[in-house]
């Protein structure tokens, strides 16, 4: 078996980063996102080394899409691993509602389901399925915190469940293993997550240097990492096909962000496919001049804390030199925000415009609809 070790060696010392989690879940008739932000150990050095190595093939990594970007990647010499769409959630949600993407991996050697959330940079684990894998939790005193605050003091709407853990832990896998790519030694994070073994983060995506097909929905991974020449052949590849480049940047929380503008106010917005909403602070919405119409829906956070989400129609919404035309925009009232800016990309625009992610590449590509 051939490996090949990604990133540098050592962690030496303890600093703390901002993790976030979205989802958006229908319950008792009602659509409700639940986000929460966690603060996570990492290192102020690159952390531990991932050892990423080649598995024998399996049938469920055998490609049925012949299109020119499965073509394409596999002459790159990537793997692809086909991407499951569902609704989380007890109830059985509208059939025209934005479908999560749900990929089939094995941690630990033990198959286990995993939200692919570009929002969220380290992957998750559940904390009620530590058993199941063999996992130990260090346990951590870092609580959860949510920019819609404490809900201590608020009403609790719409009948939305409590969560009932504060702190999140961590935890080493052995190894996580998408397709015939094994990733060794995974720090992640234990938190309360619903419906799902864990969540799939951004940083582990980069490591197999993933893009990610969302509108035929699958994740291709290169065992050897991201490189500058496929992302470099794979933007030409695309923008011959009509696509639109759009630069993405990480933020100092490794979060995935795009410039966007909401009817002519410019901002900033998270490229966030665990989010089934796009979401945008109301008050670039009353910058804008938008209507915006109560619903109710509800964003839900962590311990409970929620606000209402309003339903507002922008005539033009710019996603750096992509522009969508009449898209109606969920907007939330973010009170602690430290400054206004838009909040999250979901995977309901994503998509509708056939994005595909280069999360290697920090690249997004986004084709209006035929």
């Amino acid at each position: 078996m051939h490996n090949t070790t990604i990133g540098s060696v050592e962690q030496k010392q303890v600093t703390l980063k901002s993790v976030r989690i979205a989802a958006i879940v229908l319950m008792r008739g009602q659509i409700m996102a639940q986000v929460s932000t966690l603060t996570e150990p990492t290192s102020l050095s690159p952390v531990p080394a991932a050892t990423v190595s080649e598995a024998k093939p399996t049938p469920k990594d055998t490609a049925t899409d012949n299109s020119t970007l499965d073509s394409f990647l596999k002459q790159e010499g990537f793997g692809v691993v086909k991407l499951e769409k569902k609704n989380l959630g007890n109830q059985k949600a509208h059939k025209n509602y934005p479908k999560h993407l749900i990929i089939d991996v094995e941690v630990n050697r033990v198959s286990a389901s995993l939200m692919v959330d570009t929002g969220t940079p380290r992957t998750n684990i559940a904390r009620d399925k530590l058993k199941k894998f063999g996992l130990v939790e260090q346990k951590t005193s870092q609580r959860e915190t949510s920019p819609l605050g404490s809900a201590s003091n608020k009403r609790r709407r719409w009948r939305a469940p409590l969560l009932a853990t504060t702190f999140y832990g961590i935890a080493k896998l052995n190894t996580l293993t998408m397709g015939n790519c094994v990733i060794q030694d995974v720090l992640v994070a234990i938190a309360a997550i619903p419906y799902v073994d864990g969540v799939l983060g951004s940083d582990d995506m980069h490591r197999i240097g993933a893009v990610l097909d969302c509108a035929e929905p699958a994740l291709y991974y290169a065992p050897r990492g991201p490189r500058s020449d496929t992302s470099s052949k794979l933007a030409a590849m695309l923008q011959s096909n009509g696509f639109t480049q759009v630069p993405m940047r990480l933020t100092s929380n490794h979060q995935l962000e795009v410039a966007c503008s909401i009817d002519g106010v410019p901002s900033t917005i998270i490229v966030d496919t665990g989010s089934a909403a796009t979401c945008v602070e109301k008050s670039i919405g009353i910058k804008a001049g938008i209507i915006m119409k109560h619903t109710r829906r509800v964003l839900i956070g962590s311990g409970g804390a929620n606000t209402p989400l309003r339903i507002g129609r922008v005539k033009q919404f710019a996603i750096g030199d992509f522009e969508i035309r009449d898209a109606d925009i969920s907007f939330v009232d973010l009170k602690k925000a430290d400054h206004p800016s838009a909040l999250l990309l979901g995977i309901g625009e994503l998509v509708v415009n056939s994005a595909i992610i280069d999360v290697g590449g920090l690249a997004m590509y986004l084709r209006h609809p035929e």
